[in-house]
């Protein structure tokens, strides 16, 4: 991280100039600072990461399908709220703060296991 010396012209920057830029700028507490950071691996994706990512995919679409259905809507509601009232008596479950998060990240979690 590198402190910017105040100009007029470097008050308004933040964000990138270009999209292929490394350098970054951003302003906290009235102060410009540039960052410098390396670009995500760009390489294909490994034979799990694929795998992960379709599985999270056919979750999500199912996600879908579920809330645009009110019968299993309503079915998903009850475990969701049955889950957040379990959630509020012990800290060790995973917390998730919409019925789409919790649907999304149960379905995932059984097309994982199975």
């Amino acid at each position: 991280m590198a402190k910017v010396q105040p100009s007029v012209a470097l008050d308004a920057i933040q964000g990138k100039f270009r999209r292929n830029d490394r350098i970054v700028f951003r302003t906290r507490n009235g102060r410009t600072h540039a960052y410098a950071f390396d670009h995500p691996f760009r390489g294909t994706a490994s034979e799990e990461q694929a795998q992960t990512r379709s599985t999270f995919g056919i979750a999500v679409k199912q996600t879908s399908a579920i809330l645009n259905d009110p019968e299993q809507r309503a079915d998903w509601e009850r475990r969701y709220a049955s889950y957040r009232k379990h959630y509020r008596s012990s800290s060790s479950a995973r917390y998730y703060s919409t019925l789409r998060g919790f649907i999304i990240a149960s379905l995932n979690a059984a097309l994982k296991g199975s």
